[in-house]
């Protein structure tokens, strides 16, 4: 207890009464603060939570957003692959390379003095790889294209075998073909042919074989034509 002072009329109960009052103001008005504080702290720890949803919850979202713009760019890209392979087997099932054209180009090669006797087409089929043994496997496997190995066969008649080697040369160089080879030069027989043969004595026929070149530009070759009328009747092609 505190000494009271010596002046004062009070009673002694009442100065004790009143320290004790102003004490529990104190105390009141102290933890009136600190709960204050408190209320003031739960308060802002909860907005900030609500903004981290939020933010988290818009994350979400653009993730959701930018899964559903991956999806649909898989299946636009899935569906672009099926039409060109859809594509690819329809052009497959046509021919990449009119004949008429590589009679054309053929035609366009042949010098002069030099005449055709022979055309011959031979296609055969090539396939990218072999089938699964297993049949269930073989049919659910997808439909592969159709490609060809095409391979051109020409006779013919010339007068020299320099004119054989300008033939096969000019054949060379056009982009339908590929591989062009000479197969047989060789006099020209006259047997049973008891004519004239002086002028025919030097005759060589040739055989030339080469392949279609199924990736060339055929739209490159529409501005040339036919120069040789006379060696394209006389080309019978097989």
């Amino acid at each position: 207890m505190s000494e009271l002072d010596p002046t004062s009329f009070l009673p002694e109960d009442y100065l004790e009464q009143k320290a004790q009052r102003r004490t529990n103001v104190i105390c009141a008005i102290l933890t009136g603060i600190v709960m204050a504080a408190i209320g003031s702290a739960a308060s802002l720890t909860e907005k900030v939570n609500h903004q981290a949803e939020e933010r988290h919850a818009q994350v979400e979202r653009r993730y959701v957003d930018a899964a559903k713009q991956i999806d649909q760019f898989r299946e636009l890209a899935n569906k672009e692959r099926t039409m060109a392979r859809q594509a690819e087997l329809a052009a497959s099932l046509l021919e990449k390379i009119p004949r008429s054209i590589v009679l054309a180009e053929v035609t366009n090669a042949v010098p002069a003095g030099v005449q055709l006797t022979e055309f011959t087409l031979d296609s055969r089929r090539v396939l990218s790889h072999a089938l699964p043994s297993d049949p269930a496997k073989a049919a659910a496997a997808p439909a592969e294209p159709i490609v060809y190995d095409v391979t051109v066969s020409i006779n013919g008649i010339a007068a020299n075998d320099v004119q054989v080697a300008d033939f096969i040369h000019r054949l060379g160089l056009s982009p339908l073909f590929k591989d062009v080879n000479l197969v047989i030069s060789d006099e020209l027989s006259k047997a049973g042919d008891t004519t004239d043969q002086s002028d025919k004595a030097n005759l060589r026929k040739f055989e030339v074989d080469m392949g279609l070149n199924s990736d060339a530009d055929v739209m490159s070759l529409n501005g040339r034509t036919t120069t040789n009328a006379a060696a394209t009747a006389a080309l019978p092609a097989n």
